[in-house]
């Protein structure tokens, strides 16, 4: 049961964060303020490896009944979403970049 709740937990978790950042960075991106992309891009990168880690634990029956002495059917939804992630990681990561203006003579 318990292992239930922490799968859904975090898979819920990580869509509205992915959704939210999704939303922050259209807007950040609109005002030109790359540094916070870039950002958020880094912090997008640390939830997309604690869902992968989530992950590798759940679609492993053993580490399940190892970690949590419970098993959980997981679904594709979390594979879905790390994809997401990395799109998101890899277009906030080109829109975080700052363009250096041209020196001047």
């Amino acid at each position: 049961m318990i292992a239930a709740i922490i799968y859904w937990v975090v898979v819920v978790g990580l869509i509205v964060w992915g959704a939210w950042m999704a939303i922050l960075s259209a807007y950040w991106a609109s005002h030109k303020q790359n540094g916070n992309i870039f950002f958020i891009a880094i912090m997008n990168t640390l939830g997309a490896l604690a869902g992968l880690l989530v992950w590798w634990v759940f679609n492993n029956q053993h580490w399940q009944y190892y970690w949590l002495s419970s098993n959980v059917n997981t679904t594709n939804l979390l594979g879905i979403v790390l994809i997401c992630y990395v799109v998101l990681i890899v277009i906030e990561f080109f829109q975080g970049r700052s363009i250096k203006p041209a020196a001047t003579k």
